[in-house]
Formats: structure tokens, C-alpha cells, sequence
């Protein structure tokens, strides 16, 4: 009886690991963008999106933003609003990570892990509208 038991368990166990989608919290990695982005016509070059700007932070965070939110001036505002910056528009490197994961949760409107440059620019858009605040 006890080997039947811990064959099921084992057999639970490995069905367990099996299941996970090694995408981190909530679904969505840390790390490079192109993990959890669908390529289309956008972000690998030329966005559609209005022009590309230099980065305004620094510190190590600035090299580790999605480049929606490194390089657009809704990017800027999206990380202004939810994360503190230090003086010069520093950004840490652990901050950075939380808002390409956050931004991707937000954004993933079809809830398949993969954003696509519509879902991307229609946040931007949203952003740049104030999220809708008194819009309606």
C-alpha cells in the first residue's frame, strides 16, 4: 500500500512540474522583452508609434526597461507614476524589472502570455489618455 502511495505521490508530483510555465510571477518573466512578445510589425525596429526617444533614466534599470517603456514618452510617464526615481531619473535595475512585468500583465488584454503591438499600443494610448480618469 505504502508504494502505491508514494508512486502517486511521485506521479503528482511530476504531472506538478510539468504544469509550470517557467514565466515567473504571475505568468510573465523578468528579463528580456521578447520572451513574452509576439513580434509583429513593431518593436524590433520602427515602432509605429510615433518616434522612438532616447531614454531619459539612467542607472541600471535604463538598459533593462521594455523598449515601449524606455523609449516613448508614455513609457516615461507609465514608470514615473508607479515608480519612484531617484535623482536624475534614476532607475534601479529590480524597479525596472517590476514595471516590464506589470506593464505585460496590464496589457495582455487576451491573457495568453504574449503581447502583441496592438495590446501594446493601445496601453500607451491608454496612458497617454490619463488610464480614462474622468474621461467618461
Amino acid at each position: 500500500m505504502r508504494a502505491i502511495s508514494a508512486l502517486a505521490l511521485a506521479a503528482a508530483l511530476g504531472l506538478s512540474g510539468c504544469a509550470y510555465d517557467h514565466h515567473g510571477r504571475d505568468g510573465y518573466r523578468d528579463g528580456y522583452y521578447g520572451s513574452d512578445y509576439r513580434y509583429g510589425n513593431g518593436y524590433r525596429g520602427d515602432h509605429g508609434y510615433g518616434r522612438r526617444h532616447e531614454t531619459r533614466f539612467r542607472g541600471p534599470g535604463a538598459e533593462r526597461l521594455d523598449p515601449w517603456l524606455a523609449h516613448t514618452p508614455e513609457g516615461y510617464k507609465f514608470v514615473t507614476d508607479h515608480y519612484a526615481l531617484g535623482a536624475g531619473d534614476y532607475l534601479s535595475g529590480e524597479d525596472a524589472e517590476r514595471a516590464n512585468v506589470f506593464f505585460r500583465q496590464w496589457s495582455d488584454t487576451d491573457r495568453d502570455y504574449r503581447l502583441t503591438d496592438e495590446e501594446i499600443r493601445t496601453s500607451l494610448v491608454h496612458v497617454r489618455n490619463g488610464y480614462g480618469i474622468g474621461a467618461y
